[in-house]
């Protein structure tokens, strides 16, 4: 893992080197984006689903801060224990706070390698027939890299493709991830946009919103 981080850090360092001004490729860092985010793993089907809100403001010309807040919950699983009824719920609520640096590599297409801080907050309750509810609560902090290209596929479209490694230390797995996705611009200010997260635990979290560029 510390040669893979070594190799974002690098890559995020030399390649904007020669780059012009991003203005110039029409790619707006400022933005609200509203959307709709499904959570799966691999071999384990569903875990969560629900809305996401994000938001990102451009300046200094090769700038963005970004932010995010999640609100994520795994279906009511019910079963009978004893002749009991016993119910219970996950429910994840994930903020993130980074800061970015993009620069044209092309006419058409950015640079950009973004720092990220997410807070990660999992509750989990369960509830027994005529003996109430408990439950249990853990976060986490975790820390990421990620670094890739965004341009232009048409003159509407616009993907990106990331590389990311992301860690929190003690209690926390580092994990490598992609993180890929397609807007469409319906106008200068609203566009529909779909996108993809995978780590190496097999993690996917599919969203689909819509963003309002300024």
């Amino acid at each position: 893992m510390k040669k893979t981080l070594a190799a974002l850090l690098l890559a995020g360092a030399v390649a904007p080197l020669a780059a012009q001004a991003s203005q110039s490729n029409d790619i707006s860092y400022t933005y609200v984006q509203l959307d709709y985010a499904n959570m799966s793993q691999s071999g384990h089907g569903f875990v969560a689903d629900g809305g996401s809100l994000s938001g990102s403001y451009g300046f200094a010309d090769h700038f963005q801060v970004f932010g995010s807040y999640s609100n994520l919950r795994g279906d009511k699983e019910s079963m009978q224990v004893l002749g009991y009824t016993f119910t219970e719920q996950t429910k994840n609520h994930p903020w993130s706070l980074g800061v970015g640096y993009f620069t044209a590599i092309g006419n058409r297409a950015d640079w950009v390698t973004q720092l990220s801080y997410t807070r990660d907050r999992f509750t989990h309750r369960f509830c027994m027939a005529s003996y109430g509810c408990d439950g249990f609560s853990n976060r986490f902090d975790v820390g990421a890299i990620q670094t890739g290209i965004m341009g232009h596929i048409t003159d509407r479209l616009i993907g990106n493709a990331y590389l990311g490694y992301g860690n929190g230390g003690h209690g926390v797995t580092g994990k490598v991830y992609g993180d890929f996705g397609l807007m469409y611009a319906v106008n200068h200010t609203w566009g529909v946009r779909a996108g993809v997260m995978v780590n190496n635990d097999s993690t996917e979290t599919f969203t689909l919103g819509v963003r309002a560029s300024f």
